[in-house]
Formats: C-alpha cells, structure tokens, sequence
C-alpha cells in the first residue's frame, strides 16, 4: 500500500486507519471492469487506497452516495451538449480519465489510475471522489458539507479569489501556471483539482493559494505538506 508516494509520511495510526477505511471500502462497494477489462485484487486495492485518503479523517459515511467504481481500461469518450449566448444547441465529444454522476458510478480510466498517486499533481481517483464528496450537500458547486465553525461565505470568497486568479493567469499563458488550468471550468472542477494537489502536491498548491490549502486542511483534517520530505542537499 506504501508504493505511493502521496502515502509516504503518514503515521502507522493513520497507515491503519487507512486500511481499515480500504478494507470497507473494497466491501461495501461494487467493482466492475468494463470494455473487456478484467479487474484484479491487487487493482481493486490500488483504487480503494486512494479514494480513502481524502476520507481519512471523514468516515466512510462520506462515501455514501458513491456505490460502484467501473474501471475501463483507457480514456473514453464522453459526449456533452450546451448552449451559447444566442441560444444555439451544440454538441461533442471530449476524452475523458473519470467520470462521477449523481447517483450512479464513478468511471475510471485504469491507465489514469496507474498514473495516479505519484506525487506530480494528478490523481483521477481522488479527482472523482473530491465531485463525490462535493455532492453530500445535494449540489455540485465546489463547495462540500462543510463541518460546523466553517463559514460558507468565507469558503466562497476564499474559492472564488483563487479560481478568479488562476483564470487569469491561465488565460495569459496556461503551460506556465502551476495548477492544472483544468480548474477553471467551472467552480466544482477547481475544488476537485484543488484537492488532488492538496493530497499530490501540497506544498506547491500552499505557496500558490494558501488559504485555499488552510480550507482544505480543516475540511479534510489533514495537513499533507507536514508529510512531505524536505529535498536532500
């Protein structure tokens, strides 16, 4: 389970928590392999691992509304309609890693999943459960069940600062931001992004938006920088 870096610096306390959450997680939820993925223990494993871990702290209640994990074996093609300014209908089709309704799976993209956990940023898994825990409060907007003593305006205004910054500089020249500009389509993919580096990048999201990483802190109950290795030399 220790494979990854993003699990290096927990405590042997909150090494067994996290087992015990993946152990329920692997019981409690379905597992599907689909587009003739055959889906292994070892896998399943992987998957759980890393979606508990932003729950570490949660509970596995939190996860109450996700029952089922499909893990296909690549990106897939997700299909979208919206209308412009005018009123016109359009559709296409993007390539996807992860997907997450509101009350059916979680899709994954196994060769994201293998990308996952490595500490550069990325992580489809936890990705996918930041939009399901986004949902416990019945609406996608970037900003979860937020604990008692957290001010939701507060929240608001802290997310939106940070989201309205990241898209300008983004706009400017996005190779040259440090987050994923993905963030910025929309209020409940910054808070998704925003998690993953939380938990894959920590200190770099922290020098970039610190009161976006203070948030996170006090909803997920972690402080992942204080796990990070300081470099040799």
């Amino acid at each position: 389970m220790e494979e990854h870096p993003i699990l290096a610096g927990l405590t042997h306390a909150d090494l067994g928590r996290l087992r015990a959450l993946s152990t329920l997680f692997l019981h409690e939820k379905t597992f599907e392999g689909a587009d003739g993925l055959e889906l292994t223990a070892a896998m399943r494993e992987v998957i759980a691992v890393q979606a508990c871990l932003p729950i570490l702290n949660l509970g596995m209640e939190s996860f109450e509304n996700w029952k089922t994990v499909v893990v296909v074996p690549d990106v897939f093609i997700q299909e979208h309609t919206g209308y412009d300014t005018a009123g016109v209908v359009h559709e296409w089709d993007d390539d996807s890693a992860g997907e997450s309704w509101d009350t059916g799976p979680v899709v994954l993209s196994w060769k994201d999943v293998e990308a996952s956990g490595w500490g550069d940023g990325y992580n489809v898994i936890i990705h996918e459960a930041a939009h399901r825990l986004d949902m416990l409060d019945g609406e996608v907007n970037g900003r979860p069940a937020l604990h008692n003593g957290m001010d939701p305006a507060h929240w608001g205004a802290v997310f939106s600062a940070a989201f309205s910054d990241l898209k300008k500089k983004s706009s400017r020249n996005k190779h040259r931001v440090k987050i994923d500009p993905y963030a910025v389509e929309d209020d409940a993919e910054f808070f998704a992004v925003a998690t993953e580096y939380f938990f894959e990048r920590p200190t770099l999201l922290r020098g970039e938006y610190p009161d976006v990483y203070a948030l996170l802190a006090a909803y997920y109950g972690q402080d992942p920088a204080l796990r990070v290795r300081p470099s040799p030399g």
